[in-house]
């Protein structure tokens, strides 16, 4: 790179911006997509915006339009994303110096490609590569994901565009607007600074805010070291860690009970505060991330029928069993109705958490886990009433002030921030979210601490007491039965409900239907005093509290486990066309000499490098998409033919994942 060769500048940043060119540039990030709100990678994916990404691209226009800036030119990548921002962003600001400045597409801009990674989970990502593999993977300079793109190499083309698109205009005096991606800007604000690839540090960049040249350089300088970046790998490992964190602080707080063996635990007005605070800490950081006004429209009708369906039979069951006499004869069996209670209550709060961390759709964990939240409590109070079971009902006063303060409040301060400020509390999200986590490990932490008996240990290791060891061996037994039970039957749903649910769907119906809402159902029998053997209550909690922190950790390993072989098949059976490929395909297929390829013969371009790539040839219908989707592109002067440099450049840099777009458009 003739760039990366040139010796460092010295200058500050604002003389070196200052002196090189008279114009001025702006570059804007796109607003958010559905893969950034569902933690998934995107890349060459071509995803559309979120209702809340076009407001993040209507405060880019407000942004330009307090600038007082009018363009004389427009760039932007070819992706969804990007251009719809850009239209929302212009229509707003009314920023272009004559209507008749046309917006132009170059595909040097268009986002980095993640190869095979595009449309994974994070997360997940991150667990299986590890986080200095991942890091290495995705942030460095020269490594890349199987099939995707260095850094260097969008280095290279996001240089090449300003030199040969943006100076020229700069070096005439006019302005320049240009609409694109992350991991296109940030190798950008490098070229612009005069450093090399080798320097490169993702900065998460915000959505929907208007950079000078200045702000991008500053932006870079400010955040690839220090506070900021030790910030950044704090937040992505308390992330990527959470789910073992909340196992490990549940069994610290126990492992503190047994030592301490306090009889007392924390005091009840004390738990009870705590645990409120913290989901609502947790609560409020969850749903900065999630627009929950648009998540309501996203939920299909059946993952709904699914999550419903089971929630009605878990219920007859419950009532059948709770009101034929055939487990409750007296007091001594309360313990009896507690597990069955298990399989009624709702899904936890928590459950759009789970969702992001292991690939799940969100909108059905989000929605249904609020709906449930708020009926199944009412639906309970009716049955007591009826039942008349010695069970603390007033429990369920504290859940609902759990839904007013721990969920409600802070949902709707979240939500509310998103909607008025939709940059800095999209950037608050992303620099503070460990805050959420750590809550929520506080929580987990208390609770081990509260519901461990004290005497634990003792019942455990050397027994004094044969009712209280009984009791804990009996409700393990209870606790593996109805744990494992919900999990086999949740998998059948899943497999059953393959076909009508997509993969992420069905993740989260699995989530909506393994994760019991703990706190409701531990309130109904806290302080319950009026039975012969307190014992079995403690350990049913205790047991139940154990699995609800713990049991998650062992799924995870396994998803990641699934995870790890999807990617491991996927590598095996990938890979990158080389330009020496493409250039002998083309000639193979340009019989006329005309050094471009038409439509048709594009199609079976297309066919042959699936032929040398994953052995089977897609559809013809997938083909002529792919097609059209790569003419849209390259075909510039619209004469309907691409040439070989056109192809070369385009399927060199991004390989055909194209392909994957496929879905989104045909459905």
């Amino acid at each position: 790179m003739e760039m990366a060769n040139n010796p460092i500048e010295t200058t500050s940043t604002s003389e070196r911006v200052k002196n090189e060119h008279t114009g001025n540039v702006y570059f804007v990030r796109h607003g958010e997509s559905t893969s950034n709100e569902r933690n998934i990678f995107a890349g060459v994916l071509d995803v559309g915006l979120t209702a809340f990404g076009k407001l993040q691209a209507r405060r880019a226009g407000l942004d330009i339009k307090k600038k007082g800036v009018k363009f004389d030119a427009v760039y932007v990548s070819h992706m969804r994303r990007a251009r719809q921002t850009c239209e929302i962003a212009l229509d707003v600001s009314q920023a272009l110096k004559s209507p008749d400045i046309p917006i132009q597409i170059d595909h040097r801009i268009s986002e980095k490609s993640f190869g095979i990674f595009a449309g994974r989970n994070l997360n997940l990502l991150r667990l299986a590569l590890g986080y200095e593999g991942f890091e290495e993977m995705l942030h460095s300079h020269n490594e890349a994901p199987p099939a995707g793109e260095k850094i260097a190499q969008v280095y290279e083309r996001a240089a090449s565009f300003y030199k040969e698109r943006v100076v020229p205009h700069l070096e005439r005096g006019e302005d320049v607007l240009v609409v694109c991606h992350q991991y296109v800007l940030e190798p950008l604000a490098l070229h612009l600074s005069n450093l090399p690839p080798t320097a490169y540090h993702h900065l998460k960049l915000p959505n929907g805010k208007a950079l000078s040249r200045e702000d991008l350089i500053k932006f870079r300088d400010t955040e690839s070291g220090g506070i900021a970046a030790l910030r950044k790998k704090i937040n992505d490992l308390s992330t990527m860690w959470a789910i073992f964190l909340y196992a490990i602080a549940f069994l610290l707080g126990s492992l503190l009970r047994g030592v301490t063996a306090s009889t007392s635990g924390i005091p009840s007005g004390l738990f009870i505060a705590i645990i409120v605070a913290c989901l609502a800490v947790s609560t409020f950081y969850t749903y900065l991330d999630i627009d929950f006004a648009a998540s309501k429209r996203k939920v299909s009708q059946t993952v709904k029928n699914v999550v419903y369906a089971w929630m009605l039979l878990r219920w007859a069951i419950g009532l059948f069993l709770i009101f034929s006499g055939f487990l409750y004869q007296g007091p001594s069996d309360l313990y009896k109705i507690l597990w069955v209670l298990f399989l009624m209550v709702p899904p936890a709060l928590t459950s759009p958490v789970l969702s992001i961390l292991w690939g799940g759709n969100l909108y059905p964990s989000a929605v249904l886990s609020r709906i449930l939240s708020i009926i199944t409590p009412v639906a309970l109070i009716g049955m007591f009433a009826i039942a008349k079971l010695p069970i603390n009902v007033s429990g369920l006063h504290f859940f609902f002030i759990i839904l007013i303060v721990g969920l409600a409040v802070p949902g709707a301060i979240a939500q509310a921030w998103r909607g008025r400020s939709p940059v800095n509390s999209n950037r608050h999200s992303k620099e503070w979210k460990f805050i959420g986590v750590l809550a929520v490990v506080l929580m987990a932490c208390a609770t081990g601490f509260q519901f461990t008996p004290a005497t634990f240990v003792a019942d455990v290791l050397s027994p004094t007491d044969p009712t209280r060891s009984l009791a804990c061996l009996q409700q393990l037994a209870f606790a593996i039965l109805i744990f494992l039970l919900m999990r086999v039957l949740a998998v059948l749903t899943v497999t059953y409900s393959n076909d009508k649910l997509i993969k992420a769907e069905a993740q989260d119906a699995y989530i909506l239907l393994v994760n019991p809402n703990f706190f409701l159902w531990a309130a109904l029998f806290s302080g319950v005093s009026t039975i012969a053997n307190q014992a079995n209550l403690k350990y049913a909690i205790f047991w139940a509290a154990l699995g609800f922190f713990c049991i998650p950790v062992l799924e995870q390993i396994l998803f990641m486990n699934t995870f790890s072989n999807e990617l491991l098949r996927e590598t095996l059976r990938s890979s990158r066309m080389a330009t020496d490929d493409v250039k002998r395909l083309f000639h193979q297929l340009d019989t006329d000499g005309s050094k471009s390829l038409s439509r048709d013969e594009i199609i079976e371009f297309l066919g042959l490098v699936e032929d040398m790539t994953v052995g089977e040839r897609s559809s013809e219908e997938i083909r002529s998409y792919t097609t059209d989707y790569l003419f849209r592109i390259l075909d510039t002067d619209k004469n309907g033919t691409v040439d070989l440099k056109e192809l070369e450049d385009y399927v060199s840099t991004y390989g055909l994942v194209v392909n994957l777009n496929v879905a989104t458009d045909l459905t």
